[in-house]
C-alpha cells in the first residue's frame, strides 16, 4: 500500500544525510593530522595521501548523486512521455466513437429504410393472398380442389393452390431475409461502438493512473536533487532546487502535515454528498452500479469478469462497489501487480512499505480477496467505533489505511472514471 510503485524498476540507494555526516568526519580526520603538525618538513606523506583520497571519495559521492538525478530526470521524462501517449490514445478513441456514432445514425437510417420495404412485402404478402384466395370465391382451399369437374380441372386448380402457396412462401423468405439484414447492418456498428467505449473508459482511468504515477516521479527527483545539492556542499543550490519542484510536492507535505495531525486528534471527517465521487463520499451508501456494467468496463484486464463480486461485496457489507473498483485498480495495476498474480491481493492488504511482497496477505481467488477486503475495511475504517475509525470516507480512510497521503485523492480520482449504468 501507499507509496509504493507498481512495476516501476529499482532506484538506486540515495545519498542521505548519516552517508554525508559520514563523509565530513572521513576529511576531518583526513586533514586534522595535517594541521596538527605544521612546522616546516614535518608534513607526513601518508597524511597527504589519505586527504587526496578523502577528496577523491567526496568527488565520486557527488558524481554518483549526480548520476542519479539523471536517472530521476530520466524516469519523470519517461512518465511524462506515458502520459502524453495515454492522452493522444485517448483522443483518438473519443474521435473513433464519433466516428462510429456517425455509422450507427447511418445504419439507424439504413434499417428504417428495410423496415419500410419489410413493411410493403407484407401489405404485398396480404393483398396477393387475399385477392389470390378471393378468386376462389367463399370455398376453402381444400373445398375449391375437390370441387374440380374433370381431371383437367384439378390439376389446373392444384396448380393454382401450389402456385398461391409458392408465391406467399417466396415473399416470406424476402420479408425475413431482409429483417436479417436489418439486424446485421445495425448489429455490427453497436458492438464496435460498445467494444470502442469500454476502451476509452479504461483509457481515462489509466491517464489517472499514469498522472498518479508522474506525481510519484516527480516527488522522487525532488529528493535525488536535495541530495546532490548535499552532496555538493551549495545551501542556496539546494534551495532553487526544491523551489523547482511541482506542486505535488508541497500538496504531499500539506496532506502529510493534515494526516498526522487528525490522527494526533482522532479527527472524525464526516461524508459530504455531492454529484461527483469525491474523497469525502460516503463509502457506505450504495453506489448505483451493476455487474454488467462493471463488467463492460473491465472488459480485456486481469479483472475481467469480477462486476458480480464487487456488486456481492457491496450488498453483504455495504461498501461501495465503485470505490473498491477503484481501489482495486489502483493497488494492483489492474490485478498485474506481483502481489495480485502470487497471492491474489488485489489491495495491497498487509503489506508494509518496507517489505510489501513478505507482508501482504494472500488469498485463495481474487473474489475471495474483494469480499474479506470489503468486510474488514467496513468493521475497521467505516464503522463507529471501528479500530480505525476517522468517518465513512477515502479521507478517514487515509489517516491509517495509507502511508501516502494523497491516496484518497487517486482513488477518489479513479472512481470518477468508472461509468455509471446508463452512461
Amino acid at each position: 500500500m501507499g507509496r509504493q510503485r507498481l512495476g516501476g524498476a529499482e532506484r538506486p540507494t540515495r545519498l542521505g544525510a548519516a552517508m554525508l555526516a559520514a563523509l565530513a568526519g572521513v576529511l576531518c580526520l583526513a586533514i586534522t593530522p595535517v594541521l596538527a603538525d605544521s612546522s616546516p618538513g614535518s608534513a607526513d606523506g601518508g597524511d597527504v595521501a589519505a586527504a587526496q583520497q578523502a577528496l577523491q571519495q567526496a568527488q565520486l559521492q557527488a558524481l554518483q548523486a549526480r548520476n542519479q538525478v539523471v536517472e530521476a530526470t530520466a524516469q519523470l521524462d519517461n512518465s511524462r512521455a506515458q502520459l502524453a501517449e495515454a492522452q493522444a490514445q485517448l483522443t483518438s478513441l473519443q474521435g473513433k466513437i464519433a466516428s462510429l456514432d456517425t455509422e450507427v445514425a447511418s445504419d439507424q437510417a439504413q434499417v428504417s429504410h428495410l423496415d419500410g420495404e419489410i413493411q410493403q412485402d407484407k401489405e404485398q404478402l396480404t393483398a396477393f393472398l387475399r385477392a389470390s384466395y378471393e378468386s376462389a370465391g367463399s370455398e376453402t382451399t381444400i373445398e375449391y380442389v375437390v370441387d374440380a369437374q374433370s381431371i383437367s380441372d384439378l390439376v389446373a386448380r392444384v396448380g393454382e393452390v401450389s402456385h398461391v402457396a409458392d408465391a406467399g412462401n417466396v415473399l416470406m423468405d424476402q420479408i425475413n431475409a431482409e429483417e436479417q439484414q436489418e439486424q446485421l447492418v445495425l448489429g455490427a456498428a453497436v458492438a464496435a461502438r460498445s467494444q470502442a467505449q469500454a476502451a476509452e473508459q479504461q483509457e481515462a482511468t489509466q491517464e489517472v493512473i499514469i498522472a498518479n504515477d508522474e506525481a510519484n516521479d516527480a516527488e522522487l527527483l525532488a529528493e535525488d536533487q536535495a541530495a546532490a545539492a548535499a552532496a555538493n556542499g551549495d545551501a542556496s543550490t539546494a534551495q532553487n532546487q526544491y523551489d523547482l519542484i511541482s506542486e505535488y510536492d508541497s500538496e504531499y507535505a500539506d496532506a502529510a502535515e493534515a494526516l498526522a495531525l487528525a490522527k494526533a486528534e482522532d479527527t472524525i471527517f464526516q461524508p459530504i454528498a455531492g454529484p461527483l465521487f469525491t474523497e469525502d463520499t460516503d463509502l457506505t451508501l450504495p453506489s448505483s452500479e451493476n455487474a454488467e456494467t462493471i463488467d463492460g468496463f473491465l472488459a480485456g484486464t486481469a479483472l475481467a469478469g469480477l462486476g458480480a463480486t464487487y456488486m456481492q461485496a457491496e450488498t453483504t457489507y455495504g461498501v461501495s462497489a465503485r470505490y473498491l473498483v477503484a481501489h482495486s485498480i489502483e493497488e494492483s495495476g489492474w490485478g498485474t501487480s506481483a502481489i495480485a498474480q502470487s497471492d491474489n491481493n488485489l489491495f495491497g492488504y498487509g503489506a508494509d512499505d518496507s517489505d510489501p511482497s513478505g507482508d501482504a496477505s494472500s488469498f485463495s481467488s481474487f473474489s475471495a480477496c474483494i469480499l474479506y477486503v470489503a468486510q474488514q475495511v467496513k468493521e475497521r475504517y467505516l464503522t463507529p467505533g471501528g479500530l480505525y475509525y476517522h468517518g465513512p470516507t477515502l479521507r478517514g480512510m487515509n489517516v491509517d489505511y495509507a502511508s501516502d497521503p494523497l491516496w484518497a485523492s487517486k482513488i477518489a480520482a479513479i472512481d470518477r472514471t468508472i461509468p455509471l449504468p446508463g452512461s
